[in-house]
């Protein structure tokens, strides 16, 4: 909507990743000021924010400016036909990915991330500044989830108020699939980013087999109930 009024595209762009990041940072003030359950923060701010879209849109697409499909259909190191290049939105995974990775495993807020994942009281007691540490992590977790909306719109070239429905679900699954325990403290970037590669080549390989779209449901949920199970069985073993 920024864009088609004539705001710069990469303002447009920078507008929705602060709406993003203050969803996020919306959602940790829930979490850690009123003591909600996160899986009722977020699904909350999830079916505002969705109502709030169709009602401004009338739920009813857009068309976008068409330098707003750059960022979403262009390629970098197109050599020629054979080689078309790399896509921006894989060179921007790569980047996130990697940075994410480093911030987790290599600086202070990635360890107490861990730690409050592992254990939210003995890190309070450890001088961990609880809230702080869970906000912040919300404000990322909103962070990306906006630039994912944005890559997405630009590669349709418009905006779909319905778009990206279900994709919660599949971050679930290719994170636990990558072994993030559910119980908090474990996981990794690389490990969510193999799981999303399961993830796709699983729905990839159902289509060539002829499966329906809600076969494609079916199998990827029995996957997520084994990885769970596994995580559980993995829990206990360790209690």
């Amino acid at each position: 909507m920024a864009a088609n009024l004539g705001c710069p595209i990469w303002l447009a762009m920078a507008f929705g990743l602060f709406i993003g990041a203050f969803c996020g940072i919306l959602n940790g003030l829930l979490i850690t000021g009123l003591r909600l359950p996160p899986f009722i923060a977020t699904l909350g701010m999830q079916m505002v924010v969705r109502g709030f879209v169709l009602t401004i849109t009338n739920a009813m697409p857009a068309p976008a400016p068409e330098a707003f499909g750059v960022l979403g259909n262009k390629t970098l190191f197109r050599l020629s036909r054979e080689f078309p290049g790399i896509a921006y939105p894989v060179l921007i995974m790569v980047v996130v990915a990697l940075a994410f990775s480093f911030i987790l495993a290599k600086t202070k807020a990635g360890r107490y991330t861990y730690a409050i994942g592992s254990n939210e009281e003995a890190a309070r007691l450890s001088g961990i500044k609880v809230a702080r540490v869970k906000v912040t992590a919300y404000a990322f977790s909103g962070l990306c989830a906006a630039l994912t909306g944005i890559i997405l719109a630009s590669r349709m070239v418009t905006s779909q108020p319905n778009g990206g429905n279900n994709y919660e679900l599949n971050a679930i699954a290719s994170s636990v699939i990558g072994g993030t325990s559910l119980m908090g403290g474990i996981g990794t970037v690389g490990g969510a980013v193999i799981g999303s590669f399961i993830i796709g080549v699983l729905s990839v390989g159902l289509t060539m087999q002829g499966a329906s779209y809600f076969f494609q449901q079916i199998a990827i949920g029995l996957v997520v109930i084994g990885a769970v199970a596994v995580d559980q069985l993995r829990n206990k073993g360790k209690k």
